[in-house]
């Protein structure tokens, strides 16, 4: 039953990246030519008509922004020449204009301001919405906003399942994701298209948080890890799909139908499932909740007398005392170990959306670059699953951090369209991608065995919001950054991301350690002192804190 909803990691991926093709960068464009110009190709319109500009490799380009202020009225007659009367290197700034706007043709009512190459990405929301240029930054917005639509979706998501229960928040959750992602593909501008989007976000993640706790409350002890590790490799085969479906689908519309129609399988969970049993008994309905599980024991052979004396147990265990974040900051050791995490979990966020979104400024063709940056993150996950095994948590962390901003930097070293598809480039990319993966992977288990047991949700969930402000942030760096300077981004990507492993130098290592319950043991954990602290504490260690990956399983979605 909890395996039903590791699927869900495919959708997740689409949506989540989708922007990199619904809106794709690079989209070559220039300003499109008034409708008595009809009859003249692209070449002999931008001759006449756009300025010539030296780009950032020294290479001289068609400007996409301006035109020559000369007059349009009438059309030349004769060879096409160039439409000042003087040499462009005398020009001056009054000679040149942002790009006007045309009637599509003679009596349209339709105007159009620039003219696109559609030979890569045909009907893009790039050419729909004019998204080039002075409104080039919209994109940046259309998926921060989306990001923010992830951060509130995963609390009120969370809030309603625990309110209304989990099956009634998969069944509307659904609907309106499938309402707002089908009205997104027929918006008539970018601001209704970032509403509708933010909207996408914020059910598909209640839809995810909650298919997730419901499937994480239906089984227990090591499938929990494992529920989250599925997780971690169908968001990658969702990634590397999503190459193959908008290669085939390049309109926008089409491509956003086809990433959110097929949620509607997720209908079919609210009639052959029954409600978390879990969630029955803090409601009280306690004879509902055993008429489920006796049906469950019996159809999978179980003994219910000692399935029933399990769950009772698990119902008290969380009668802790009650802790705030505040007790986060509280001790001085614990409090340096939080802010160091958040640290960890914004950059690993940052860059990992930074690369992912931002596959299109890598050079090369975007639809491998995104199917290769799925694909590496494959290996990426079962290689981190065996360092934690094998050697632990702080190193691996580590050295998969510095590894990863280092080759981060070293994309500066070649430059662009030297290469056949910038192999160099996008292979440092790549490699950043693959080791970033695997810390995002490594630092929730590591956070999660750190914090002690009371304070384990409070630690991982607002780590977590560091995260998604990590990725809230990314869209904008590698939009404007790039603006500023063609190589900030992977700069900021780079040095961030080193930093970030050299701190994690300074936490405890956890691998074959018993896990901290108290702040008390939280604090001195790793120290001279923990043994002390162990002693004097009644209640042990038990074997829930082991399974850590469980009861508040974030994940990069």
């Amino acid at each position: 039953m909890g395996t039903d909803f590791d699927g869900a990691g495919i959708p997740a991926a689409w949506n989540m990246l989708a922007i990199t093709f619904l809106a794709p960068t690079g989209v070559d464009h220039w300003c499109a030519p008034p409708p008595a110009f009809a009859d003249w190709s692209p070449e002999q319109w931008k001759l006449y008509a756009i300025p010539t500009t030296k780009a950032y490799d020294g290479k001289v380009r068609f400007d996409q922004c301006r035109m020559f202020n000369i007059s349009y009225d009438t059309v030349p007659s004769g060879p096409v020449v160039r439409g000042p009367a003087i040499p462009e290197q005398e020009l001056t700034a009054s000679s040149v204009i942002p790009c006007r706007s045309w009637p599509v043709s003679v009596g349209s009512d339709t105007n159009r301001t620039y003219q696109y190459n559609e030979t890569r990405f045909v009907d893009s929301a790039v050419s729909e919405f004019d998204l080039v240029c002075d409104r080039a930054g919209y994109v940046a917005h259309a998926q921060s906003s989306y990001m923010v639509g992830i951060l509130l979706g995963a609390v009120l998501g969370g809030m309603l399942a625990d309110w209304f229960g989990r099956r009634r928040v998969l069944l509307y959750g659904t609907a309106l994701f499938l309402i707002f992602g089908i009205a997104a593909a027929f918006s008539t501008d970018i601001f209704t298209f970032m509403v509708l989007r933010f909207f996408v976000a914020l059910n598909m993640m209640a839809l995810f948080t909650t298919g997730f706790v419901y499937a994480l409350e239906s089984v227990g002890g090591p499938w929990r890890a494992i529920l989250g590790i599925s997780y971690e490799y169908t968001f990658a085969i969702g990634f590397m799909s999503l190459a193959g479906i908008a290669y085939v689908l390049k309109p926008w519309m089409q491509l956003q139908l086809c990433v959110v129609l097929p949620a509607v399988v997720f209908f079919s969970f609210y009639f052959v499932i029954p409600e978390s049993p879990r969630w029955l008994l803090t409601q009280g309905r306690e004879e509902e909740a055993r008429d489920i599980i006796e049906k469950i024991c019996r159809k999978n052979g179980r003994p219910y007398k000692s399935t029933m004396k399990v769950v009772d147990e698990g119902a008290t265990e969380d009668e802790d005392e009650k802790v705030t974040i505040f007790d986060l900051f509280r001790t001085p050791n614990l409090r340096i170990r939080t802010l160091n995490f958040y640290y960890n979990w914004f950059v690993n966020s940052f860059v990992y959306y930074g690369l992912s979104l931002n596959s299109g400024n890598l050079g090369g063709d975007l639809f491998v670059n995104i199917f290769i940056g799925g694909a590496v993150e494959i290996p990426a996950y079962a290689l981190s699953t065996l360092a934690l095994l094998k050697t632990g948590r702080r190193l691996p962390l580590c050295i998969s951090m510095v590894i990863g901003g280092v080759a981060c930097l070293c994309t500066m070293i070649f430059e662009k369209d030297v290469y056949t598809l910038d192999w160099p480039i996008v292979t440092c990319a790549m490699i950043g991608k693959f080791c970033i993966s695997a810390s995002f992977a490594i630092v929730y288990v590591y956070s999660a065995e750190v914090f002690p047991t009371v304070l384990r949700t409070t630690g991982v969930g607002s780590s977590s919001m560091c995260a998604r402000i990590g990725s809230i942030v990314a869209p904008y760096v590698g939009t404007y950054g790039a603006q500023a300077y063609r190589y900030l981004p992977v700069i900021l990507f780079g040095i961030t991301s080193i930093l970030a492993g050299l701190l994690a130098l300074l936490l405890p290592e956890t691998k074959g350690k018993a896990l901290p319950d108290t702040i008390e043991q939280g604090e001195v954990f790793g120290t001279k002192l923990e043994g002390q602290a162990a002693a004097m504490t009644e209640k042990p260690t038990g074997e829930e804190n082991r399974a850590y990956a469980t009861d508040s399983m974030d994940t990069k979605l």
